[in-house]
């Protein structure tokens, strides 16, 4: 029976251990709770006091009102300034390039640097003249038969109303009102400064606008070396200058028909340059070409001579000394001022009188300025 009891009692002592653990473990978790919770609560009531204290001492006068526009970009600040600076960049390219740029642009030009008088000014070959479908286009010519020269060569003839032919005309009118100690010059020598500035373009239409007014005119291609206007007039070029000058029969029997020939243009003729040959300079240089020049002044009202670029070749030089003015050609935007110069200075040192200059291949943009567009009007009235 005690030990019955003693079991019963250990039973219940063990069951009131483990009660009591238990609870203890609670009463822990209940004071961690507490605490937990006083913490919150002082956090919470800190939160409370700061949100009901004032963060700064600034104050708020007026609300802020939305705008309508952003701040930035500004737009027409923007536009403002590109434009401006646009307008500085193009004004210092322009005169950039004119500074760099040292070649004839414009009428007056030549008169301006070389103090020589302007005796005309020829607009560019591939724009000529308005119609009623745009502005200006490009000049369409019907060729004659076997003929392959381009348009321009030969526009005072077929082409008489354009403004290229008046201009050839009113380069003639200069040429005719310029005397050369007293008397109009009678054998003119044409030439330029470099290659490829239009000396033969103004030769073939000079000779025709020449003849238009009842002038018997001889174009002499004084150019041997590279010959060009036999191929204007489509004539052959297996006998000329070189071989008249290489002759030693004389000059003054010789029949006229033999001299030159002829090129389909009323009142004008023409003494191609033969074949080349290694001595051209020597040839120039002779007595025959004298001889030939005085036979050919008594033939024709007027002579025109075509010759090599004068600072390239000697030959225009050798051939000024014979004739009574030099005529020089200049392109427009292409030849330079040093250039011209050069060329002005060479004729002035050897004694040969300058007739003046002519502006070839003008841009016609610019016929306003000049006078072309009042023509251009004039003409398609009396159509």
């Amino acid at each position: 029976m005690l030990t019955a009891a003693y079991k019963e009692q250990a039973q219940i002592v063990s069951m009131q251990t483990q009660k009591t653990i238990n609870y203890n473990i609670l009463e822990r978790e209940v004071e961690t709770n507490r605490q937990l919770y006083d913490s919150l609560l002082q956090k919470a009531r800190e939160a409370d006091i700061e949100t009901a204290m004032r963060g700064s001492n600034a104050r708020i006068i007026d609300a802020a009102e939305p705008t309508t526009i952003p701040s930035k970009p500004n737009y027409m600040w923007n536009v403002v300034l590109g434009a401006m600076a646009g307008l500085m960049f193009g004004i210092a390219w322009v005169i950039g390039r004119e500074s760099f740029d040292r070649s004839f642009k414009s009428p007056g030009d030549s008169t301006r640097h070389l103090k020589l008088p302007e005796l005309g000014v020829i607009p560019a070959g591939n724009l000529v003249a308005k119609n009623g479908h745009g502005k200006y286009p490009r000049l369409i010519i019907p060729a004659g038969e076997n003929s392959p020269t381009s348009p321009v060569e030969l526009v005072t003839w077929r082409d008489k109303s354009s403004v290229i032919a008046e201009s050839f005309r009113s380069v003639v009118t200069s040429i005719l009102h310029a005397p050369e100690n007293g008397a109009a010059p009678r054998v003119i020598l044409i030439s330029s400064a470099i290659r490829e500035e239009g000396k033969t373009t103004v030769v073939s239409n000079l000779g025709i606008a020449l003849s238009e007014i009842g002038q018997k005119v001889l174009l002499i291609d004084g150019d041997m070396r590279k010959p060009r206007l036999h191929q204007v007039f489509d004539v052959p070029n297996d006998w000329g200058l070189s071989d008249l000058l290489r002759e030693k029969s004389s000059l003054r029997d010789c029949p006229l028909e033999a001299l030159v020939k002829r090129t389909g243009v009323s009142n004008l003729e023409m003494l191609t340059s033969g074949p080349g040959t290694a001595s051209i300079s020597s040839l120039l240089y002779s007595h025959r070409m004298l001889e030939l020049l005085q036979r050919l002044r008594s033939e024709f009202d007027i002579v025109l001579i075509d010759t090599p670029p004068l600072l390239d070749i000697t030959d225009a030089r050798i051939l000024g000394r014979l004739a009574d003015a030099a005529v020089l050609v200049f392109r427009a935007g292409k030849t330079s001022r040093d250039a011209a110069s050069a060329a002005k200075r060479r004729l002035t040192d050897d004694g040969i009188p300058m007739l003046g200059t002519i502006l070839n291949a003008w841009d016609v943009k610019r016929l306003g300025s000049y006078g072309y567009g009042a023509y251009e009007y004039y003409s398609r009235s009396s159509e």
